[in-house]
């Protein structure tokens, strides 16, 4: 009886310890990307959800994986955890308007990989500081999370070798590129940084309590940090909707030089699904114009470089592949002189080309088809 009261003493100081990581993992990995998600819906944008999803699923996946991870002392309960709140996640942005992902399988691969990397940091910490890892992970979550979500907020304050240093920078660009670019391949370099951080921390876990692994745990974090610096992904996107919204203004340039690898591969398969597109085959032939016209403009709204720039090229040649020569500069002429004519319900179905869709407000959709009407018309 003498020994029972330190232990129970005990047990209850470590369920208090326990309780609280749990509780941080919900707030940081659950309820704060939610509520976030929550206040993205009513922002005036073609799809905020889309242009804001990947900071804000990367930082929940981040809080799930790496703060259950150091409170569970389990890698598998970080990395389970985490792959629960990117879908949920996903499923509430669906839910609450965001349309259907345009590269389901590279959103899929980025989300796993994150998750993974993330748990394992949490695991490292489970074993290098017992039961305050949690804390640990609770500070290195609210310190990335700060950093990124001011970048956010306000682009160029920060310079930019400190977000490359970043595991939930590279989580972030990894995922918006599924969400609003060319998908994997373009953010391979990230992809390659939170698989190599992973493998050398779990490593490092592996081996506690021996401390040289750190030397190279750091190493390999440096290194990825330049392959991400040397090969960084796509510019995050934006909708510059002062211009959208306007009768005239400036559009995407046309490319001039050839695409990289990753855009020359998205801009195949786009050229791919288009032949399967029932929006391209509309017997209206203006309408069927319309139609061909949102994929140069839907992504331009986006900003999403370097893609948007080479999308058009691919349209003017679909344009004069689709229509009768004698007939395209007068439909182009129409759609220039009166955007507000016909529909553009095939903007939710560019998910299918592996491009983002656009929901909402069809004014800015609608003046940015004219205004590439106008310029092909020209050309």
């Amino acid at each position: 009886m003498i020994n029972a009261s330190p232990n129970v003493a005990t047990m209850q100081k470590e369920t208090r310890v326990h309780l609280s990581g749990w509780l941080a993992a919900a707030l940081l990995g659950i309820l704060a990307p939610a509520l976030a998600l929550l206040l993205l819906r009513d922002m005036p944008a073609p799809a905020p959800l889309y242009l804001f999803g990947g900071p804000v699923f990367a930082l929940g996946l981040m809080g799930a994986g790496m703060i259950t991870a150091a409170t569970g002392r389990r890698l598998w309960i970080g990395i389970a955890l985490a792959l629960i709140t990117g879908l949920a996640l996903i499923q509430l942005a669906r839910g609450l308007g965001m349309p259907a992902l345009p590269h389901p399988f590279s959103t899929g691969l980025a989300v796993i990989i994150a998750s993974t990397s993330f748990a394992a940091r949490g695991q490292l910490f489970a074993r290098a500081m017992a039961g305050k890892g949690w804390l640990m992970a609770l500070f290195v979550v609210a310190g990335e999370a700060a950093i990124l979500l001011t970048s956010l907020a306000m682009p160029g304050t920060l310079p930019q070798w400190l977000l490359t240093l970043l595991p939930a920078q590279w989580a972030s660009t990894a995922i918006q590129t599924a969400l609003t670019g060319t998908g994997t391949r373009a953010a391979s370099s990230a992809l390659f940084a939170l698989a190599g951080t992973a493998a050398t921390t779990l490593l490092v876990a592996f081996l506690w309590p021996r401390r040289w692994p750190y030397a190279l745990m750091f190493t390999a974090w440096i290194g990825l940090s330049a392959l991400v610096w040397h090969r960084p992904g796509p510019p995050p996107p934006r909708a510059d909707l002062a211009i959208a919204a306007a009768p005239a203004g400036q559009i995407a340039p046309m490319a001039t030089s050839a695409p990289d690898a990753a855009t020359a591969s998205a801009l195949d398969r786009v050229k791919r699904q288009i032949e399967k597109w029932p929006a391209a085959a509309e017997p209206d032939l203006t309408q069927r114009a319309r139609n061909l016209l949102l994929i140069a403009a839907v992504p331009d709204l986006y900003d999403t470089e370097p893609l948007q720039s080479h999308l058009p090229t691919l349209v003017a040649a679909e344009l004069k592949a689709r229509l009768p020569a004698d007939q395209r500069a007068d439909i182009l002429a129409a759609i220039a002189a009166h955007p507000e004519a016909g529909n553009v319900s095939a903007r939710e179905t560019l998910p299918v080309l592996g491009l983002p869709a656009a929901v909402g407000d069809e004014a800015p959709v609608r003046n940015r088809m004219a205004l590439y009407a106008g310029r092909m018309q020209e050309e």
